[in-house]
């Protein structure tokens, strides 16, 4: 299945730190050129699921990258984040996790990739880009830096439970993608931590968090829900999820 990117140019992750990148690398190159073992109505529920995981990693990408060309803007004149003042050093290991994300997401992109692009033909395809691309460009509108990476640490944080559900998907544990998608859960759980400390770091407060999680964890459960029978029939439960999200806000 042919999917045109919903953001950004196609890129090469430009860092690999931590076990986890080599190991999803290792899968990259191992099974990434490799077509993926599903069964018929399997792989039709995966083709309208790709592209909501695609448009998800693709804005990732973009959104920490013009991140860290703002820093390192910043850092040139003044190195000033959020008005106050920061030293070169401080700047620079700040720069240096958003990259290990950015570079962590293009592996996703990817890996992600190479699965859709086995998959059939569906003609509804462009019409689920549509409605990834139209929540994900959602998130940008804020006031500020800090309030788009408190939406970013909340959103890595369902993706996080989107990706554990999966693993533990109809698939079994053993299947490559089930793999894949754990792989890619752990990523996420860093991520929440990288993000939610970039946005405190720009001057975010608890209740800002707060403020924010209601609102994400709705528009996001809309847009997957437009594909929930593909879902269910992978053995992912949506309201689970969503139950079990709004619990952890509280």
């Amino acid at each position: 299945m042919s999917i045109s990117r919903c953001f950004g140019k196609k890129t090469s992750p430009k860092i690999s730190n931590g076990n986890n990148a080599l190991r999803l690398q290792d899968w990259i190159n191992q099974l990434g050129h490799t077509p993926l073992s599903f069964n018929d109505s399997q792989a039709e529920s995966m083709a309208h699921l790709l592209p909501l995981l695609l448009c998800g990693e693709q804005s990732a990408q973009l959104v920490f990258n013009q991140e860290i060309i703002r820093l390192r803007t910043n850092s040139m004149t003044n190195n000033l984040v959020n008005g106050h003042s920061v030293s070169s050093i401080d700047s620079e290991k700040i720069i240096i996790s958003l990259v290990e994300v950015e570079s962590d997401e293009c592996r996703h992109d990817i890996a992600l990739q190479s699965v859709a692009d086995n998959l059939p033909e569906i003609e509804t395809v462009s019409k689920v880009q549509r409605l990834a691309k139209r929540f994900y460009t959602s998130l940008s509108r804020v006031d500020d830096y800090q309030e788009h990476f408190v939406r970013i640490a909340i959103l890595d944080t369902c993706v996080t439970q989107i990706m554990q559900a999966f693993e533990h998907s109809h698939l079994g544990l053993h299947h490559p993608f089930s793999q894949l998608c754990g792989l890619i859960k752990k990523d996420e759980a860093k991520h929440v931590y990288i993000s939610r400390h970039h946005a405190i770091e720009l001057g975010a407060s608890h209740s800002d968090f707060c403020q924010q999680q209601e609102f994400i964890t709705q528009h996001l459960f809309q847009l997957l829900s437009s594909q929930g029978n593909a879902f269910e029939h992978m053995g992912v439960c949506l309201d689970s999820l969503q139950q079990k999200l709004e619990e952890k806000w509280q």
